[in-house]
């Protein structure tokens, strides 16, 4: 998987969104909020295909959390991305 390259980061009033525009004429765009941990995975996972294990691994290595719980999140982090189609 890869995270389409049409979408940015752009810090606003001191959060970091990604804004993802509605499908059809009239519907409304959806503002993610990155927090702290999903924008440091989004650094190091723009523009390269990756695996869930690539999620778990950067989540181990940079923070303080088991795998188990890594790849909770890993999960989750990814299913968000695939809800709002920003994954190829």
């Amino acid at each position: 998987m890869k995270i389409k390259s049409k979408y940015k980061v752009r810090q606003v009033a001191d959060e970091n969104i990604v804004l993802v525009q509605g499908r059809n004429p009239g519907d409304m765009s959806t503002v993610i909020a990155l927090n702290e941990t999903s924008l440091y995975l989004w650094n190091n996972l723009r523009d390269r295909e990756f695996e869930q294990a690539d999620v778990v691994r950067l989540l181990t290595e940079r923070f303080d959390v088991d795998e188990t719980t890594a790849a909770k999140d890993a999960s989750e982090w990814i299913q968000t991305l695939r809800d709002n189609s920003i994954l190829d």
